[in-house]
């Protein structure tokens, strides 16, 4: 039985036209990545928020609100403290000059403060609210957090200045997020590079994966640039694109060099070496990128703007990978020839190949000696890890994802603990109602909220109702006679601010967490039962409450289809590498059980407390993650291993040979990656 994979002439004849033309096919993709990494400078400026949003009720709730009641989550929060030994009038005197000098910006929307509203200041503490007449979000970022800097200068002996709101702390966590991964990348390049030196033994060889990572990185960045201008992507593109494209480079190239090392040593002829790798590790790439292209691809199915984000810039870094792997690769590694083992150290005390691969024989022997009882041991230790997952409490990050000493959370911890107390212990809810005439100010409109608002408040789940009745203390009857009255000016501002044309809103707080289950269960038997039931008038929920409940089902709704086409897919694409059907189940069923076994330990160390970690709640979207993104990923290693233990089965004949020799020959490359 002989090799078809050796004599395979279409793979070994594209590995010999990029030997012989390779000089060209470098000058081509040098010119090709440098121009794209040019573009790739404007990546951070096209980027547009954190990602978690989806089409819903809640951003129609939002946008009526911001709209026509001046409730932008937008605005810029200006905290007044009085500092100790300040007087009630000095604090005052400062509130006064602090609003005077807001008052001077120009292109002001929105502006709300304690001399027009006394409930926004408390004896040692107050706030103003404001919002920029601007609809480029990025661009209101940048006036919020400049006019922020100028703001808190103001400060002085009697009260201190600080900042927060909405886009001060999304701005605060994106840059984190990227000044987090900017030291990542300081720590694990370096890392990556002693790892790749101590696998090959040589700088050359050692160099090539991450210098073909970073050039996949900076292409890609510059295609995501155009790809930006037609869609909405998140500011997580900038974590997300080079993770991906840094792990995948260098899980090809180790395949890729390490195949071409060991081919170079059993021919005098590069072209030859090239061709051969091409055809047999080459190939193997081709299946491994496509399993993690199908991958990301299945994040897409979910209709959040993160998801889609990371799926587009997943799969766009997925390609140029793939590509430059296949084509920019083998042409450094044909003008190279062997040169590619200059650089290597003999000093450095390192176990030969020889030595490595007699480790790894023993370990295989010893493993396929005993294949029930390693069977079982694995399965129990993997079943241990999965055991956790049962009690995981998964969230959306908010403001306590901010180091506890950022000045953006304290602030608003401060505002939210003076002037929304019931905030943080009560899930909110605003439900907007429309009326189908021109005026939401006639006695059947009025009668209907107020039946809602009764059985609201009759609600045990409910903790507070406030709406336009409770604003004015009246009820229906006794509201429009007020308006005719002459006190109608007293309850004018009010009305103002419950009412707009045909549009009014209610504000529910829950016996619930703004995060649990039983607030966002609520929410949809509160849709479930109220759906329709008013003639003239329709409802549109926003709030805290329901933007988790969209996100959470918007996850698990959809999930099930992303993850089946994960799963399909990878079963075809692997049961046409290996001809198999086998092959494909055993390695769905390992990655899932190994991916189950990894999430279950996040949850143990992470959930738990445990090793000295602080304690927290497991991010919503690191499931998806896991099964998306890093189940493509360790599909690689089950190609690179399958892949060689079938090419040398395919020249034996023999099983038990070609299982322990495809483990020697790829467990230095695969335990390295």
């Amino acid at each position: 039985m002989k090799s078809t994979v050796h004599e395979n002439s279409a793979w070994k004849r594209v590995g010999r036209l990029i030997y012989q033309f390779r000089f060209l096919l470098i000058a081509i993709l040098a010119v090709f990545s440098i121009v794209l990494g040019i573009y790739s400078k404007h990546l951070p400026s096209i980027l547009e928020g954190d990602g978690f949003r989806t089409p819903g009720e809640y951003e129609k709730a939002k946008n009526i609100l911001e709209k026509e009641f001046e409730q932008s989550p937008n605005s810029l929060i200006i905290l007044l403290e009085r500092k100790k030994g300040a007087t009630s009038q000095e604090f005052q005197s400062d509130v006064e000059r602090i609003v005077k000098e807001v008052q001077k910006e120009k292109n002001i929307k929105q502006f709300h403060h304690p001399l027009i509203d006394p409930s926004m200041k408390k004896d040692d503490i107050a706030y103003l609210s404001f919002l920029y007449d601007e609809k480029d979000y990025d661009k209101l970022v940048d006036l919020n957090n400049d006019f922020a800097k100028k703001i808190e200068t103001f400060s002085d002996d009697t009260v201190k200045v600080g900042t927060t709101g909405f886009t001060i702390i999304s701005d605060v966590m994106n840059k984190t997020s990227q000044e987090d991964l900017k030291k990542a990348e300081m720590i694990g390049v370096p890392i990556a590079f002693i790892v790749l030196f101590f696998a090959f033994g040589s700088l050359v060889a050692s160099a090539i994966p991450i210098l073909i990572g970073l050039i996949s990185i900076f292409t890609t960045f510059g295609i995501l640039v155009f790809i930006g201008k037609y869609v909405n992507l998140s500011i997580f593109v900038l974590n997300v694109a080079p993770m991906i494209g840094l792990a995948l480079s260098i899980d090809f190239a180790l395949l890729f060099v390490s195949r071409y090392k060991t081919e170079l040593t059993n021919h005098s002829s590069v072209k030859e070496a090239i061709s051969i790798t091409f055809a047999t590790a080459g190939r193997a790439i081709i299946f491994s990128g496509i399993c993690v292209f199908i991958g990301l691809s299945a994040l897409y199915f979910i209709n959040i703007d993160l998801f889609r984000s990371v799926a587009i810039s997943g799969a766009v870094v997925v390609l140029v990978s793939l590509f430059l792997s296949l084509t920019l690769l083998p042409a450094v590694l044909s003008a190279l020839g062997k040169n590619i083992n200059r650089g290597t150290l003999k000093s450095i005390a390192y176990r030969s190949q020889e030595q490595q691969q007699a480790v790894w024989r023993r370990f295989a022997n010893f493993v396929m000696k005993r294949p029930i009882i390693m069977v079982i041991t694995s399965l129990i230790i993997l079943g241990l890890f999965v055991i956790p997952i049962r009690d995981v409490h998964l969230n959306i990050p908010t403001i306590d994802a901010l180091p506890k000493h950022e000045s953006s959370r304290i602030n608003y911890e401060k505002y939210q603990k003076a002037f929304l107390p019931e905030a943080q212990k009560h899930g909110t809810i605003s439900i907007v109602f429309e009326s189908k005439d021109d005026h939401f100010l006639t006695q059947n409109h009025l009668n209907s909220l107020e039946s809602v608002q009764k059985q609201l408040k009759n609600d045990p789940d409910v903790y507070e109702v406030k709406s336009l009745f409770t604003a004015v203390n009246m009820n229906a009857k006794q509201l429009l006679p007020a308006l005719n009255s002459p006190n109608a000016a007293k309850i004018q501002p009010a009305i103002d601010a419950y009412i707009h044309k045909n549009k009014t809103f209610i504000q529910v707080f829950l016996n619930a967490d703004p995060k649990s289950e039983k607030g966002k269960q609520w929410v949809r038997d509160f849709e479930d039962k109220y759906k329709g039931k008013f003639e003239n008038l329709h409802f549109t929920i926003g709030g805290q409450v329901k933007f988790e409940q969209e996100l959470f089902d918007e996850i698990t709704d959809n999930i099930a289809y992303g993850l089946l086409v994960i799963m399909i897919s990878t079963f075809i694409i692997l049961m046409i590498a290996f001809r198999s059907i086998i092959i494909p189940i055993k390695a769905i069923l390992m990655n899932v059980l190994s991916l189950s076994a990894t999430f279950g330990m996040i949850t143990w160390l992470f959930q738990g407390g445990n090793f000295g970690l602080p304690q927290s709640d497991i991010m919503l979207i690191l499931p998806v993650f896991v099964f998306g993104l890093v189940f493509g990923l360790s599909m690689d290693y089950e190609v690179f291993l399958m892949s060689r233990m079938q090419e040398l089965y395919y020249e034996t004949g023999d099983n038990s040979y070609s299982t322990r020799e495809g483990l020697v020959s790829t467990s230095r490359i695969i335990t390295s990656a």
